[in-house]
């Protein structure tokens, strides 16, 4: 194309010193967006297809079904937002299909998009992040859908930059023959698989993740998902939101607890205490290192007491000051001889 322009401007006899310009000059006042042009080439029959297309993801007993629909209508909806930006977009979850290698989880991503040709522009399957990649960034942005293949990996090795990146609203490139960066709107909408059931490495930040435990995926179901997506922009025209409200946020929270990764300090921790027993008045207040020490650690390490700490604020909640000290009401087992009640003698750490 820029040699075709180059040879245009040499046969005018006009300067070719400037035609990476005109060829960016022109590339911008011809841009599409394919995936605009497919969700609109038919309008919407008025037949919904949302609760068929949640019904592909069949989750893990007990995860609740209502909420499952809420996510994925969410994230579907954020990818007509992202391709009809309103000022200030920015993705807001991440599609967390978590379940047994070979349940199909990136077949169902693939097949959001029918059209294999438009399918192969738009849509990256099993991108490895790296956040120290320029090359790994540019390729997530020049998709419209980025499915983050084995997330334990990425956890594990780059888990602060990818939380950072994936909700980020703009994204700086420097486009190809362009000298300089160019600030452009976040366009890019991120799903995730992952296999194991315990992913999530911290507390912070995991609200990104729109986890479902997925039993059973149909992904070679038949559906027609321009259809779906036309009708994901008619309600997107009437004002529809694409992010959690607070009270899914705070389900979301609580499904998500059960993905975290438990260190070996917060398991031995959890398997000693009675959360039922949280209502009697007369449990012990224990500091972190106390609870330690009555599970027979009697040297806590500094890293043992933090991870004492977070697995005390994860199962009881907020701790309270007391004896210049943060202590928590801690309902040991029954059966364990520890479960005594408050003495002063507690105050000695």
């Amino acid at each position: 194309m820029l040699a075709h322009l180059e040879s245009l401007l040499i046969r005018n006899e006009m300067s070719t010193g400037q035609a990476t310009q005109y060829l960016l000059a022109l590339a911008d006042q011809n841009a599409f967006d394919p995936v605009a042009d497919w969700i609109t080439s038919k309008p919407w029959d008025g037949t919904s297809r949302l609760a068929t297309t949640c019904g592909t993801i069949v989750p893990q007993e007990g995860y609740p079904i209502a909420f499952r629909d809420v996510l994925i209508r969410k994230w579907l909806l954020s990818i007509v937002a992202a391709t009809f930006r309103r000022p200030g977009f920015r993705a807001r979850g991440v599609l967390t299909l978590q379940g047994a290698q070979g349940l199909g989880k990136t077949s169902w991503v693939a097949r959001l998009v029918t059209p294999q040709a438009l399918r192969d522009e738009v849509v990256k399957l099993g991108h490895s992040w790296d956040g120290g990649s320029k090359d790994a960034r540019l390729t997530a942005l020049r998709h419209r859908i980025v499915e983050l293949g084995e997330l334990e990996g990425s956890f594990r090795k780059e888990m602060a930059s990818l939380k950072a990146f994936i909700t980020e609203e703009n994204d700086k490139i420097r486009p190809p023959y362009a000298r300089v960066e160019a600030e452009y709107p976040r366009s890019t909408i991120f799903a995730a698989s992952v296999n194991d059931q315990q992913f999530l490495l911290d507390n912070t930040g995991n609200s990104r993740f729109w986890t479902i435990p997925a039993a059973q995926i149909d992904h070679a179901h038949n559906i027609d998902m321009q259809q779906v997506f036309a009708e994901l922009k008619v309600a997107y025209d009437a004002g529809a939101q694409w992010w959690l409200t607070q009270a899914e946020e705070q389900e979301l929270a609580a499904i998500n607890y059960q993905h975290r990764v438990v260190s070996a300090i917060e398991a031995k921790i959890g398997e000693a205490l009675d959360l039922t027993r949280l209502a009697r008045t007369d449990l012990p207040r224990l500091t972190a290192i106390q609870v330690l020490h009555r599970l027979g650690i009697e040297k806590p390490t500094n890293p043992q007491a933090k991870e004492a700490n977070v697995a005390l604020r994860n199962l009881l909640g907020d701790s309270k000051r007391s004896g210049g000290f943060n202590r928590w009401r801690v309902p040991f087992r029954q059966e364990n001889p520890s479960a005594g009640v408050y003495t002063d003698d507690e105050d000695e750490y």
